[in-house]
This record gives C-alpha cells, structure tokens and sequence, in this order.
C-alpha cells in the first residue's frame, strides 16, 4: 500500500545519532541511525522507505525482521530492492506456521537479492548471534529469542516454555546509542516469551524508552496488567511508546496495559504514534498536529497523529526527544479539553504536572 507523505524535507546533520520510531499505523518500524550508515527493524508500510530516502540515507548496513507478520513485513520488499543504498546483512525470523502473500512476496525478494549478491548475508535471528550487531555508534542486541526456543520454533509445546506462537517467537531488540542503552524494541512478545525472557536476563532488560509490544494489545494468556507491570518493571522506562493506528478495531492500547505500566513506571511518559480511540472518536474534527517532529508519519495525512514518529537522538546531555515530551503532553490535554471529554486521556490518568519544557526535552 503506498502511503501520502509530506513533500521531502531537509535531512538531518549527518553526525546524528538517532532511534526513530514511526508512525506506521497499527504495525511496527524503527530506523537507526549513525549519520547516513542505517539499519531497519521492522517495515509495515512505505513509511520506513520514504523516512530512509528523506534522511538520505547511502548504506542500510542491517535489516531486522523481528517475525513476518504482515504489519511488521509489508514495507520490506521496496527497501530492500532499492538500489540507492548499499545493502548490508539481513536478519530474519522465519515461520514456516505462515503462508501470507506478503511473507511469501518477501522470500521471493530474500532470494533475488542473495542471487544479486546485493547482500552481504541472510542469517537468522536469535541471541546467540555471535559478533556484537553494530552500525556505526549504534549497536542492535538481540534478547530474545534465544537459539533453543527459536529451533523449536511456532506451533509447538515444550515443558521448559508452553505453547509458541509466532508472536511468542517475535525478536526483542535492545539499540545501544553510544553505549547507552536507548530503546527496547518489544515486537509482539507475549507472556510466554516474557516469562523465559525474565528468567535468564530480568536485569539486562533495561532502556530509557520501551516500544510496548503487540501494540498494547493482549499478550496472550498471561494477565495484561501482570504482563505490562512485570515488563515495564524490567526495562524501568522514562518513556513508552504504543506503536498503533487508529482504525477502532482494535482499541489499544488497553486500559489495563496502562494500568500496568503505570503501576511500574508512575513518572513514564506515554505516547501513541496515533489518536487512540480511548482519547479522540474517529469521527471527530481532526487535531491541530503543529507540535510532531520533522519524520514522515503515516498518520499525518489525515490528523490522526498523536506523537507521530518520533526521534530519540543522543547528545552529549543524553536523550533528547521529537516532538519534546513537554509539547506531546501539552497537545493531549489540549486534544481531550478541545473533545470535552470531561477526564484525562489514558496515557495521562495517574501522571504528575506536565514536565517544564527544559525536562520535557532531555533525559540524562
């Protein structure tokens, strides 16, 4: 599906060392970025290409797929065919339980970039990766799936882990900026792959943003709020991100999600890429969208943005946010004043004042 975008923009400085998580709808993809060198996780729509073809990027040294879900794959067939950068090696977490035409569109393209010799490696994806996954000051950690789970792989039962799915399969990926743990990418885990996550590795979860898996979805059987308490207190999050479109299928992220991570992280920011329907019906007058970073966003086309896509770069102060946290808070409160909703928006409820500005902006 081609998405509208904005016209193109000036890139950013080249030095730049970033994290973006885009507004892909209900889906999945973050970019990371150390100047022009680039690596993708994830792509469920033209979002991820247009974003690498507006930042310029020249050399997409690693590709992720974190499982082939259509709204985690559909994007990655025009990045990868696209001869203006350099392609590098391609991580991917196969699952032959699936036999969607996108996945199969994907295979197909896996292969004729192999028979080009455009790539540099196929490999798959697990925590036994080997050498450290590094794009220039960036370095991708795998965290799960470990290699025993990933052999067993979906539709199976096994004393040590219960019954795998394909999203109990999905790839968590923690991105080191500069040696700083950054973001935590959670895919679609549920409470099966958290379980054995937590067990081996509770304590090296840790990163200042969590990107909160299944789109705040249900994770399965486990408890949601147990799940969204027992996760978030292991990352220990300043922020956390719902990646998620605004159809009204699905309602996430789900108020008992909310309650968990709140339970956990009381003073994290929350942010949606787009209007939940909990905050804004889909038949409301669109937002005014003037506070959202310079990214494309799929949601942006139609004002069904929230935060939008949104870009966590590194300085020498530490994290640094776009749009600024402050001005995300500011533009949900004005939103749920502007509907007359009467309460606080979700991501809101239980939260302290608005950070300053100066907080807003920067976490060490």
């Amino acid at each position: 599906m081609t998405v509208p975008f904005l016209p193109r923009q000036s890139t950013s400085s080249e030095d730049d060392l970033t994290v973006t998580i885009l507004d892909v709808g209900h889906g999945n993809s973050a970019i990371v970025r150390d100047g022009q060198r680039c690596a993708v996780v994830d792509a469920a729509d033209d979002t991820t290409h247009a974003e690498l073809e507006r930042l310029g990027c020249t050399d997409l040294e690693e590709v992720i797929v974190s499982h082939v879900d259509n709204d985690h794959i559909a994007g990655m067939n025009r990045i990868l065919l696209d001869p203006r950068w350099s392609l590098g090696r391609v991580r991917v977490n196969t699952d032959a339980s699936k036999d969607t035409l996108a996945w199969r569109h994907l295979r197909e393209t896996l292969q004729l970039v192999a028979d080009d010799k455009r790539t540099t490696g196929i490999l798959p994806v697990s925590t036994d990766t080997g050498l450290p996954i590094r794009v220039g000051r960036a370095e991708l950690e795998v965290c799960h799936p470990r290699s025993l789970m990933a052999l067993s792989g979906p539709r199976t039962r096994d004393a040590r882990f219960g019954t795998v799915t394909s999203n109990t399969m999905s790839a968590v990926i923690r991105i080191h900026l500069d040696g700083a743990a950054a973001v935590l990418l959670a895919s679609d885990i549920d409470g099966v792959a958290l379980r054995d996550i937590l067990e081996r590795r509770s304590q090296q979860l840790r990163a200042d943003v969590l990107v909160f898996p299944h789109h705040g979805g249900l994770p399965g059987a486990m408890d949601p709020m147990e799940f969204a308490r027992s996760l978030t207190s292991a990352v220990d999050p300043h922020m956390v991100i719902f990646s998620m479109g605004t159809s009204g299928r699905t309602a996430n992220p789900r108020p008992e999600i909310i309650e968990g991570v709140r339970a956990a992280a009381p003073a994290a920011h929350i942010a949606c890429t787009q209007l939940s329907a909990h905050c804004h019906e889909v038949s409301s007058p669109p937002p005014p969208e003037g506070h959202l970073s310079k990214a494309m966003a799929r949601g942006r086309s139609m004002s069904r943005c929230c935060a939008g896509s949104i870009v966590i770069t590194r300085t020498e102060n530490g994290l640094e946010y776009a749009p600024p946290l402050s001005r995300h808070g500011e533009f949900v409160l004005a939103l749920a004043s502007g509907t007359g909703a009467g309460s606080l928006p979700l991501c809101r409820a239980g939260t302290s004042p608005i950070l300053s500005p100066a907080a807003g902006n920067s976490i060490r």
